[in-house]
């Protein structure tokens, strides 16, 4: 039996999504893109908070590293933003980490109803469907989105996603959020970063008034840099299963 693909555009549309075994959290530019290159180059674990009370106080009590924005602004007493090119090996390797961010750690505080949950970007794509296909589950796909509404790289990877997982025959789907994504994958694939700057402008937004944030942005969308999979292991913490 095909087991059941749905992609959510946006945190605030998850409660009317079909209940489902995994859910993959999805948040391109960054955090899910910061989560993974932190795993890959040694955290021992990412734990994701929609409050910057509880990161400060993991990294006053237990010496956490922590790292977050507003609106990609940086957070007073955190360590870095949320910045991939900030998870080196050197700044991470061995460390506990701790988040609060504007989009995807808010989209991880609203998922319920779950067996697994496991994080994506196009940095380890190959890696996630792999993943996917041998579990054989029925999977949602949650776009973090921007600021609780849907936004272009998030959708598009879902769709590219979507598209690896169904090419397989073993998946389906019912809700036309798949079909979409795809159809906007297919648009994009050929150069998806120019694609998003020219057709989301907060992302355009960002990318000329943060310089950070734009090394960051040409950073997240590179395939398959990492061949890890970041899973959920107890409450709000990710960690690679050995």
């Amino acid at each position: 039996m095909a087991q059941n693909i749905e992609i959510v555009f946006a945190p605030d549309l998850y409660r009317f999504h079909q209940r489902c075994s995994t859910v993959v959290l999805i948040d391109v530019a960054r955090f899910t893109s910061t989560l993974i290159t932190a795993l890959a180059n040694g955290a021992i674990s990412v734990e994701a908070y929609h409050d910057e009370d509880t990161p400060l106080k993991l990294k006053r009590e237990k010496g956490y590293i922590i790292a977050g924005e507003f609106n990609g602004e940086d957070l007073e007493g955190f360590d870095f933003n949320n910045s991939p090119i900030s998870m080196s090996e050197e700044n991470v390797s061995g460390k506990q980490l701790a988040f609060v961010t504007t989009n995807g750690t808010y989209a991880r505080s609203i998922i319920y109803d779950y067996e697994t949950i496991l994080a994506g970007a196009f940095l380890n794509t190959s890696a996630l469907c792999k993943r996917l296909i041998e579990d054989g589950k029925s999977v949602a796909l949650l776009c973090s989105g921007r600021r609780r509404k849907p936004c272009c790289e998030d959708i598009i990877f879902a769709g590219k996603v979507a598209e690896n997982l169904l090419n397989t025959g073993n998946f389906s789907y019912t809700d036309d959020s798949v079909a979409l994504a795809i159809e906007i994958y297919h648009s994009a694939k050929a150069d998806i970063r120019s694609y998003v700057l020219s057709h989301a402008p907060s992302a355009l937004n960002h990318y000329n008034n943060f310089p950070a944030y734009a090394k960051d942005f040409d950073f997240v969308f590179q395939n398959d840099l990492f061949d890890i999979v970041p899973e959920e292991t107890d409450a709000f913490k990710f960690e690679i299963k050995r």
